[in-house]
């Protein structure tokens, strides 16, 4: 009876101090995060949380100076190179689907540039391919501009599956595969393939039509508002609706676990060491293991006024979400503070 009772109470304990650790981390957390709003440094939305159960949620600043429109959760942002991670997964799809096969070169489903034509489609997928980037040579981010540069290449940057390096190009020619297997445009695909599928009711691909969402503004606050149309940046969308992607592949509605896993494991380079880029997601530095359970994986984005970040733990089904319509250098400061409350 009496060891019952120790039981009783050591539970209630346990229990006392799992609540007390919670709660203290919404209370450090918010903390962190309006310490930077109070600067000025953080213009955007911000949410934590673990499956279904939200640990913080709140919004700063104005969606549009001009209409003095409020951020919400809801409100839809530019998420420029977070998305990657939907392209990746519609590679994942179609090769679920036996449309594909990411062991195969692109060449075989797609008319390409001499140069791509015989590159692996996961060497796509982990930026290592050995491409150009069309980004870094002032190439303006269109199809026409992206295709006559990669035809004017007459060789790689270097012999793929030798280097990472990160390249948009890369996933631009993944959005034309997409496109050219699927036989349906990669708005059209991403809609019913993902959006829909995960009810993200707010996220949309730019195609250059006029949407409602945030505008874009530099560190002093003047306009700086430029998006892209291409499928290495083009999605837009809100906080809410990242939280409803992270959940549904953590439920692995949009894919199977078996593809998942395979989107977060490292591919070897030729030389044996492990890159940390994998299909979409960045590993987190100094992780000792390559198991699944034992990943914390992200993604950062970057686009004129926007800056964006997803990050997803695999072991804890923990997810955080910022997005800001002003691209500050103090942003990833706050991530970094925000991740030493966390972990």
């Amino acid at each position: 009876m009496i060891m019952r009772k120790l039981l009783i109470y050591v539970v209630i304990a346990l229990i006392a101090i799992s609540c007390t650790k919670e709660k203290l981390n919404k209370e450090n957390i918010s903390e962190i995060v309006e310490a930077y709003a109070s600067k000025d440094q953080l213009n955007g939305s911000l949410i934590i949380a673990q499956k279904n159960n939200i640990i913080y949620q709140e919004s700063f600043g104005l969606a549009d100076v001009e209409t003095k429109t409020k951020i919400t959760s809801s409100t839809v942002f530019p998420i420029a190179s977070v998305t990657k991670q939907f392209t990746a997964t519609a590679i994942m799809i179609l090769q679920e689907n036996g449309k594909l096969s990411i062991n195969d070169k692109i060449g075989n489903y797609l008319e390409v540039p001499p140069t791509v034509q015989d590159i692996p489609i996961k060497n796509l997928m982990n930026m290592t391919s050995g491409l150009y980037n069309y980004w870094e040579n002032d190439v303006i981010s269109n199809k026409d501009s992206i295709l006559k540069f990669h035809h004017e290449s007459e060789s790689l940057y270097f012999a793929t599956n030798t280097k990472f390096h990160y390249n948009n190009s890369n996933y631009f020619f993944l959005g034309l595969l997409i496109e050219s297997v699927s036989e349906m445009s990669y708005s059209d695909f991403l809609t019913q393939n993902i959006f829909k599928p995960a009810n993200m009711i707010n996220t949309v691909v730019y195609e250059g039509k006029e949407i409602k969402r945030a505008i874009g503004y530099d560190q002093s606050g003047n306009k700086n508002d430029y998006l892209i149309t291409t499928s290495d940046g083009c999605i837009l969308s809100s906080a809410e609706d990242l939280l409803k992607w992270d959940i549904a592949l953590s439920d692995n509605k949009i894919i199977t676990k078996d593809s998942k896993n395979k989107m977060f494991e490292p591919i070897a380079l030729n030389n044996g060491e492990m890159n940390d880029y994998c299909f979409g997601w960045k590993l987190e530095e100094n992780q000792d293991s390559i198991a699944l359970e034992k990943r914390i994986v992200s993604h950062t984005g970057g686009l004129a006024g926007f800056g964006a970040y997803n990050q997803y733990d695999t072991k804890k089904d923990l997810y955080f979400i910022l997005l800001s319509n002003q691209l500050r250098p103090e942003l990833m400061n706050l991530i970094n503070d925000i991740n030493k409350e966390l972990y």
